[in-house]
C-alpha cells in the first residue's frame, strides 16, 4: 500500500497525534481515579470485573482511549508508523506530571531523570 505524503500538513499531523496523546493520558488519569473507588482488587471474578467496568471513571477512561485510537489512526494514515509510534513516549511524560498534580503520587528523581531521558530520544526522532 502506497504512503499518502501530505508534507504541506505537518503540523495538522503533530496537532493529530498530541491530541490522541493527551485523551490516551487522560485516560490512564481516569482509570487510576476510577480503580481508586473501586479499591483494590484481591481476584479475579465476574463481580470484580463487573464492579470495576460499571465505575464512572473507569468507562471515562476507556471513552478516552477510543477517542484517542480515532486520533491515532487518522496520524497513520497521514505519516509513516516509524515517524508517528515514537511520540506514543509522550505519553510517559504526561502520566508523570498529572500523577504528580492530580494524583498526588510521589515522582523522585530516578522518575524525572527517566523521563527527560525519553523526551531526549523522542526529540531525536521527531528531528530526524
Amino acid at each position: 500500500m502506497e504512503q499518502v505524503n501530505h508534507t504541506e500538513g505537518k503540523m495538522n499531523v503533530l496537532v493529530i497525534i498530541l491530541a490522541g496523546i493527551i485523551c490516551a493520558s487522560l485516560g490512564q488519569v481516569f482509570w487510576k481515579m476510577g480503580m481508586n473507588a473501586v479499591g483494590a482488587i484481591d481476584s479475579i471474578s465476574l463481580p470484580t470485573i463487573l464492579s470495576m467496568f460499571s465505575a464512572p471513571l473507569v468507562i471515562l477512561g476507556l471513552c478516552m482511549y477510543g477517542l484517542s485510537t480515532v486520533f491515532w489512526l487518522i496520524a497513520l494514515s497521514r505519516k509513516d508508523l516509524s515517524y508517528v509510534y515514537p511520540f506514543i513516549a509522550l505519553t510517559f511524560i504526561i502520566v508523570l506530571l498529572l500523577s504528580k498534580f492530580l494524583l498526588h503520587e510521589t515522582v523522585g528523581m530516578a522518575r524525572i531523570i527517566g523521563t527527560l531521558i525519553i523526551i531526549g530520544g523522542l526529540l531525536l526522532v521527531v528531528w530526524s
